[in-house]
């Protein structure tokens, strides 16, 4: 752990907030900068996969001195690095044995990759949602606060990771009470009705889609918002303005800038930024007025994820429009890490020279908005998605390899070509789904029975290859396993819509 952090982790709340709200926020990037190039000093003497890898890559390391030389280190990634060594090569010596926490994620080949995390590392996130919880969802220690979480249990890190630090702030006095449900719709429902209206708030915990069936789903369970202050915490995915408005008037949010957060965080180094009032604010007056966008987001064509980050904790670049970033979020240091994620890194005071470049002074729409208290001096990243072969639906990533295989079956591919393009979608009533767009093969036609049987392989595929999904699928009513059941529409041999002849196949839609 970083001196630095470690002296703002041992200050009280109030000294820490303090610091975060006052502390010039280009200081902040500096350390970030200086902490970066520390890290890459002990990796490089320490870990025995890094040392290859520089050597193989030609690098001196004794040339490494500054931000400058850093920024010219070659990438590493989960294919040239991560996969391509040993665990124990990649862990600084004896820190396998300080592992309290094993996560994972599956990547394109299904296979799961592993991510060992220390009481060190777990201290980078409690720090972190201390933060956020206090300033922004309202969470202290006179005040009970019920947290319902939705997201996966088991071995993949959200929900194991947000029980774990959660708890950590009970055990500093924090009146918070925690139910671990996992994304079991029916127990969640039924746990906010019998014991929601016991505390003073509760913050519902899960991925974007999830949240939306449970508000969805509240009435059928005599659920009454009103009676429950209701706070929301996402993770996973990106959603619109629209989504938080639709959830916020569901459950009668009073505030939509402290209700909701949503977080930007990955397997390989935890949680990484997280929406705050002014992200959101800064993100609402970019949907309702173009040139703030076009400001704020390089003129970019959709919407982004907004967050604020600590630097000296991940140290974020922007590569050529997709996210670099350095930091220790689990027991394997990354430097330099390429995660395939689109997006762009903004800092405070940059920030808001853009907006003021277009006629918006934040600072006042802030106070103006009655947020103003709240505003963190820290810098902004902004994601789209995930730039390599991916669809995310409900939190789950879908490869194309999952799909193919579900095509590769008697009775079906003997109709169909093989080829196909998916997308995740949202319907009328902002319920997401995944459409596949099928190619037929020449002179075959397109039929109800095909569809069905396509959907029945595709999900069968999905439940052998993805364990999130088959966890998902297995727990989850009649209803809802509609809406996780891909949408397939067959498609005319070579329709130019998806299957232009000549043209390379797009297997994912973005």
């Amino acid at each position: 752990m970083n001196k630095y952090f470690l002296s703002l982790y041992k200050k009280s709340l109030v000294s820490k907030l303090s610091f975060l709200k006052r502390k010039d926020s280009e200081v902040m990037d500096r350390v970030g900068e200086k902490e970066s190039v520390k890290l890459f000093n002990f990796v490089s003497r320490r870990v025995v996969a890094y040392q290859k890898f520089l050597k193989e890559n030609k690098v001196a390391i004794k040339k490494i001195v500054n931000i400058k030389d850093f920024k010219k280190l070659p990438l590493i990634s989960k294919e040239n690095y991560i996969r391509k060594h040993d665990l124990a090569d990649l862990l600084p010596p004896k820190e396998f044995a300080n592992a309290t926490t094993f996560s994972a994620t599956s990547g394109s080949t299904g296979e799961p990759t592993f991510f060992p995390r220390g009481e060190d590392q777990d201290k980078n996130y409690e720090f972190i949602s201390e933060i956020f919880l206090t300033n922004q969802l309202g969470l202290s220690k006179k005040k009970s606060t019920l947290v319902i979480i939705g997201f996966g249990l088991g071995v993949w890190i959200g929900g194991i990771f947000t029980y774990k630090n959660f708890n950590k702030l009970a055990s500093k006095g924090y009146k918070i009470s925690i139910l671990p449900v996992g994304p079991q719709k029916d127990m969640f429902l039924k746990s906010l009705k019998k014991f929601g209206r016991l505390f003073d708030q509760v913050i519902l915990a899960g991925y974007p889609p999830f949240i939306k069936d449970i508000v969805d789903e509240s009435a059928g369970y005599g659920i009454d918002w009103a009676k429950c202050n209701t706070k929301i915490l996402t993770a996973a995915e990106s959603y619109s303005e629209d989504f938080r408005d639709y959830i916020a008037k569901k459950i009668k949010a009073k505030n939509i800038f402290t209700d909701f957060i949503n977080i930007y965080g990955t397997v390989e180094l935890g949680t990484m930024a997280h929406e705050t009032p002014l992200a959101i604010l800064i993100r609402r007056l970019a949907c309702k007025n173009k040139d703030i966008f076009k400001a704020v987001f390089n003129n970019s064509a959709r919407l982004p994820t907004l967050g604020q980050y600590h630097p000296y904790l991940v140290y974020f670049e922007e590569l050529e429009g997709e996210l670099v970033g350095t930091g220790v979020g689990s027991s394997i240091p990354l430097i330099r890490y390429k995660f395939a994620d689109r997006g762009g890194v903004i800092s405070f005071k940059e920030m808001v020279g853009r907006l003021k470049s277009v006629g918006v002074d934040i600072i006042k729409e802030a106070a103006k908005n009655g947020i103003g208290k709240t505003v963190l001096n820290l810098p902004f990243v902004y994601v789209y998605e995930r730039s390599d072969l991916v669809v995310n639906l409900m939190g789950i990533n879908i490869y194309p390899e999952y799909i193919k295989s579900g095509l590769q079956k008697s009775g079906i591919e003997e109709k169909v070509t093989g080829k196909f393009s998916m997308a995740t979608k949202n319907d009328k009533n902002q319920d997401q789904f995944l459409e596949i767009n099928v190619e037929l093969k020449n002179g075959e036609a397109p039929s109800s029975q095909l569809v069905k049987l396509i959907e029945n392989f595709v999900v069968i595929s999905l439940q052998e290859k993805s364990t999130e999904y088959d966890y998902l699928y297995k727990n989850s009513s009649e209803e809802s396993r509609k809406k996780i059941t891909p949408k397939v529409l067959l498609f005319n041999y070579e329709d130019k819509t998806y299957f232009a002849p000549g043209a390379k196949q797009k297997w994912v839609l973005k």
